[in-house]
């Protein structure tokens, strides 16, 4: 980005258009259930390819670096389509397990490597010396430009929603229609994004006073929150380490801690060549507070191995791992910088930076590639643990395996299963039907409410789009035993389902489900969701015999009014 008015503005604005198309057409493919949704293989790398590379290039291009920009955003497409087919294809076979934690550890990392990538990108692009200067500005301007042009298109889709109301308030549909149509929303949207990016990458000044007003206020929080570590360093010293740790997620805080300390302060010195923010008493505070981050680390990394040492690695403690090696590298070179210099440790930092910038991403790539799959390491380690008899068969965590590690949990799931046999029935069951056993209090997964389902009045199987619209209600989240019933509630031949989960008191849901041209539809009884029942009505609804009972006074239609008579 650079201060003259040098923007391809139809080349940015025709790429933005066609994003929006083509998100369109991948949007529309997964409503209808059509190619490539239920193939992962190609709706990973397609996704990905045609979110980042449109983004990538209307971040980078000038007008006098077009052919340079297009021949290294190829080649970033290229790694990303790699890394994403093999994502795509930890997702095979499609709807065998769930993969959202797959795709939302894939966005993240693979968002934050284009991040870093782009900095790098825009360097070599433009043909300027590789500083930490030129790094940092590029990165704060892209991620204000980015957010900014987000808040543009908000705005701008907020107006047409106005504007669709207002003529509809008149009796005039036209424009409301038009513009909650989906095949207008895309393109117009992805133009808004094209021209909200044109708009504030020209107003390069305006961006950096908006970082500069950033900066003046972590400037003043820097110091509070080395306050804060070494505060509560100190009092940890009395309380003990068990008070930490009984939190179940001492680790955390303590990485964030060392996060926000390490980012407040690359925020407020940045290469350190500019004027100390500081007076020189505060400065020497803050460098002499710095060095408690290695304590930080330190406790994160035991509260780190005391998981592992219990429960074995998982795909979280291997994310936490690599955070907490990234934020270590960096506090390291800080301190290391502050032995060797005293109160000129800022001129290390622009050479630490850039150099864990490039760390950062190669780690990112990494994992999403065959070299560093946590989801393989996770299951080794579990599986591991029962073949050294450090736990038994029984003891592992099935429902772990089969909900967060993808293609290698199904595949261990399928071999186990296999090994099993009809040896022993019960432990067949816990491996086809696992069990989440980490569940929050009152919470719950889809797996677990269809595997303790009650069918009534006899076992039969429940349509597959009828189970996708359940498992994405907040029927899941709510406790109780659930039973379904099958029944032609309307006497055309095809059956709707019926859903109840009882509990101590009653029913915490009473719904029914039954398919139109639209697709599947939610209706309640008179009673609402909620029913109180007494014991023997929660039993009759288990056990007993169902019959379908004509009203006896039928409803009554007056135009478009609908009047249903209830007896008292």
């Amino acid at each position: 980005m650079n201060d003259s008015p040098s923007l391809p503005r139809v080349a940015m604005l025709t790429i933005a258009v066609v994003q929006g198309l083509l998100l369109f057409a991948l949007y529309r493919a997964f409503d209808t259930d059509t190619w490539p949704s239920e193939s992962p293989l190609w709706s990973f790398p397609l996704w990905t390819l045609i979110i980042a590379v449109p983004l990538l290039l209307l971040l980078s291009l000038d007008r006098g670096n077009a052919h340079r920009v297009s021949k290294m955003v190829a080649g970033v497409a290229v790694v990303l389509a790699l890394l994403a087919v093999y994502t795509g294809w930890q997702a095979e076979p499609y709807g065998e397990f769930p993969v959202y934690g797959l795709s939302l550890a894939f966005i993240f990392s693979i968002t934050l490597a284009c991040f870093k990538t782009l900095m790098y990108l825009q360097q070599r692009a433009n043909q300027v010396p590789l500083t930490y200067q030129v790094l940092f500005s590029n990165s704060w301007r892209n991620f204000l430009v980015t957010a900014l042009s987000v808040l543009f298109v908000l705005i701008f889709w907020l107006i047409l929603m106005l504007w669709g109301a207002l003529f509809e308030v008149i009796e005039i549909d036209f424009f409301h229609e038009l513009f909650t149509e989906d095949w207008f929303l895309f393109p117009v949207l992805g133009f808004a994004f094209g021209l909200g990016v044109i708009i504030f990458r020209d107003l390069t000044r305006v961006i950096d006073n908006i970082t500069k007003l950033l900066h003046g206020l972590v400037k003043l929080l820097l110091p509070l929150i080395i306050a804060v570590a070494i505060i509560f360093l100190g009092a940890l010293s009395f309380v003990g380490l068990d008070a930490l740790w009984s939190t179940g997620n001492g680790t955390a805080l303590l990485l964030w801690l060392l996060a926000i300390i390490l980012f407040f302060s690359n925020a407020v010195y940045q290469d350190g060549r500019e004027r100390n923010p500081y007076s020189p008493i505060i400065h020497r505070l803050i460098f002499i507070g710095l060095c408690v981050m290695p304590i930080i680390s330190a406790l994160s990394l035991y509260g780190l191995v005391l998981r592992l040492n219990q429960y074995g690695w998982s795909v979280e403690r291997c994310w936490a791992f690599v955070v907490w090696l990234i934020l270590t590298l960096l506090a390291a070179g800080y301190v290391m910088g502050i032995v060797r210099r005293r109160a000129e440790w800022t001129t290390d930092l622009a050479r630490v930076n850039t150099g864990m910038g490039l760390v950062v991403l190669a780690l990112m790539l990494l994992a999403n590639s065959p070299l560093l799959d946590f989801r393989k390491i996770s299951l080794n380690s579990q599986l591991n643990r029962v073949e050294s008899g450090e736990i038994e068969l029984k003891d592992f965590d099935f429902w772990y395996a089969k909900n967060r590690l993808a293609r290698p949990g199904y595949l261990a799931l399928k071999e186990i299963t296999a090994e099993i046999g009809d040896s022993d029935p019960e432990l067949l069951r816990m491996a086809n039907n696992p069990v989440n056993k980490n569940r929050r209090h009152g919470m719950r997964s889809a797996e677990e409410m269809w595997a303790a389902m009650l069918y009534r009045p006899e076992p039969f199987d429940v349509p597959q789009s009828l189970k996708s619209v359940i498992d994405d209600s907040y029927v899941v989240r709510n406790w109780g035993d659930p039973v379904m019933f099958q029944a032609d509630l309307d006497d055309d031949g095809q059956s709707e389902y019926l859903l109840f989960l009882l509990s101590e008191n009653g029913a915490t849901i009473t719904q029914f489900y039954y398919l139109t041209e639209k697709g599947w539809m939610i209706g309640n009884f008179y009673q609402g969701q909620w029913l109180h029942l007494s014991e023997e009505a929660r039993d009759a609804i288990k056990n007993s015999e169902i019959e379908v009972v004509d009203p006896r006074f039928k409803d009554l239609k007056i135009g478009d009014t609908l009047l249903q008579p209830v007896e008292n």
